[in-house]
């Protein structure tokens, strides 16, 4: 898959792969399952939504613009998601 660099959330896709923050690579990496968008319908707070790297937790994983925008994230994105 191809490696990109992006700094802000509203360039991430579902599918996305998220392998580091600033240099710092995850451990297990993040996989984006929903582009920027409302967290609830209907709501004016927008993030990005992530699978859990550990389901079990029951713990939701949302990355907020105000958070992480501006910041270095490495993403390998599917060939598929590749628009010409």
């Amino acid at each position: 898959m191809p490696t990109i660099v992006l700094t802000r959330l509203a360039d991430l896709r579902a599918g996305d792969v998220i392998l580091s923050l600033d240099g710092r690579r995850y451990r297990t990496p993040l996989r984006v399952t929903d582009a920027l968008g409302p967290i609830a319908p209907g709501s004016p707070v927008h993030g990005v939504r992530l699978e859990s790297p550990n389901p079990a937790s029951g713990i939701e994983w949302v990355f907020y613009p105000s958070q992480m925008d501006g910041h270095r994230l490495e993403v390998e994105r599917p060939a598929h998601l590749h628009y010409h």
